[in-house]
Parts: structure tokens; sequence; C-alpha cells
């Protein structure tokens, strides 16, 4: 009998706190592919690669390489489901690979927790493991016509971007369009895809974030006819779910004349509902937005 490949999964902060169905989906997903997640014990916060970073660049790598650490001891590649962690952890491990005075810092911060510097530690983001590891093919002959009537604007998000170059810059993003078409719904074109949703713009100054970011991406979405957003990051998600309720008590905004609103949920419920994985099973129901008219669109 074949061995499951095994995954160092990576939750983050939100994943396990607030947005329980994702988790769920995403070990349904595995396990339906003959896949493996392993929980990472003893990892902490990322941490954030925006504000963390600018604060205290050395606390910044050295957490960051202390997560790694824990996936390589593991002896399994780490995989994120969250845009911000695998920017962090991207980031951190290619600094600590090339910045010796860095590496050397970290290190002896390393040592007074009783952990050592990472040396080659395998790092994949979900959209990778979905796209290249189960594959694109596999996806689409284990789909069932549940998402055929679904439209979907795909928000591939600021980091998933992060490569090592210009010209591999836009993989991830392809591959996320691909695993959503392979899943079985409809990726539609819209304005505004490379925009920010304004998450991080959160910690400077809120009403910014969600006026003058969030809600011109919500117009382009909605006057494009899509049915839902799926998303490959649970920052993203936040800010598109509880965004909208924010815009709407805060400053009146209504984007569709009715209060309702867009859906959002991550690509790992959507491949979960195009394997005929029922939403009550992960509990997608535990979404705060109207996750009920993207329900009624489900065959």
């Amino acid at each position: 009998m074949e061995s499951r490949k095994e995954y160092a999964v990576y939750w983050g902060c939100w994943i396990q706190a607030r947005m329980p169905s994702v988790e769920s989906a995403c070990r349904m997903v595995f396990d339906r592919y003959g896949l493996a997640a392993r929980d990472m014990e003893g990892a902490s916060c990322c941490p954030d690669p925006v504000v963390t970073e600018r604060l205290q660049r050395e606390l910044w790598l050295s957490l960051a390489a202390r997560n790694l650490s824990i996936a390589e001891n593991m002896k399994m590649d780490m995989v994120t489901l969250c845009n911000g962690c695998y920017e962090t952890l991207f980031e951190a491990r290619d600094t600590l690979r090339t910045n010796d005075q860095l590496r050397g810092v970290v290190e002896k911060t390393l040592a007074t927790v009783g952990r050592t510097m990472p040396s080659n530690p395998g790092l994949r983001h979900i959209v990778e493991v979905l796209a290249q590891d189960i594959g694109i093919e596999k996806i689409e002959r284990s789909r069932t016509d549940t998402l055929k009537k679904l439209k979907v604007a795909v928000h591939p998000g600021c980091h998933l971007y992060r490569a090592h170059d210009r010209e591999t810059s836009q993989q991830k993003p392809k591959m996320f369009e691909d695993v959503v078409a392979a899943a079985g719904a409809e990726p539609i074109k819209y304005r505004l895809r490379r925009f920010c949703c304004g998450y991080p713009h959160r910690v400077v100054e809120e009403e910014f974030s969600l006026k003058e970011m969030l809600a011109k991406k919500l117009q382009s979405i909605w006057m494009s006819g899509a049915d839902c957003i799926v998303v490959a990051c649970p920052a993203c998600n936040i800010q598109f779910e509880f965004g909208q309720l924010e815009l709407k008590r805060k400053y009146q905004f209504d984007l569709d004349g009715g209060g309702i609103g867009i859906p959002v949920i991550h690509v790992v419920e959507l491949v979960a509902l195009g394997l005929g994985i029922k939403p009550e099973e992960f509990g997608m129901t535990s979404h705060r937005g109207p996750i009920q008219n993207l329900i009624g669109k489900l065959k």
C-alpha cells in the first residue's frame, strides 16, 4: 500500500480561531486525495509581514525561523493556507540564506530556546499543493457538477505574487485560477483584480482601508456578476467578509441595494464543494457573510 504524502500544515493565527471551516475543508480535501495534514506542535504567529517586520526585523526573522525549524524537524514540507504567512516564511527563508549577519543573530536567538537554524526547509502555498502536488487534471477528473452554475471572482491577494523574479510572479495566481476552473466553477474577469483588498491598511487607517480600497474592489466585483469571491488568504477573507458588514454599519455603504452583499470562501472550501462534500460537513455556514446565497447556487 502506497504511503500518504504528509505535510506540516501551518494554520497561522486566523484559521483555527476564526475560520474553522477552512481547516475542516482542508483536512477533507487532503484525505480525499490521499494526503495527510500534520499539525505543527508549538508553532507561533508567522509573524505578520507588514507590521512586525518593520517594527523589529530581527524578532520577525527569529520567529519565522523557529516556525520553519519545526516543520524541518518533522521532515515534511511546510504548507500554509495564508498569503501573508507565505510572504513572511518565503522572505525569511531567503534572507537567512543570503544575509550572514542576520543569520548569525537569528542562530543565537534560536539557541536560547533550544532550536537550531533550519537548513533547507520546504515551503508550499496551498495553491501550489492543489495545482501541482494533487494536479489540475486530477481535480478535474474527481469533481462533481456541484459548482457548474457558480461564477467566481478570484482574488489572488498581494502576497500570492511573491516569487524570486518577475517572470515567475504570475505562476501562483495563474494556478489559483486554474484550480477554481478545475473544481468546476467559472472564474470571471473583473476590473481591479490586482487591487489590494485593503487589509494591511486597517492598522493605519480603517476608514481609508474600507471606503477607498475595499468598497472600490467590491463594486468592481459586484458589477462583474460574480456569485462569490474566492480567496487564498484568511486576512483577505476577513477584510471582504467583515469589511462588508462594517461598511454598511459605519458608512452606510450598501453594495446591492438590499443589504445582502457577496459571499466569500477560501479556495480549499471551493475544492471541497467541487468534490461533492456538503457545506454542512465542513461547517461552511459558519461564515458571517451571505453564504446561503452561494449554497443556493450549488447544483
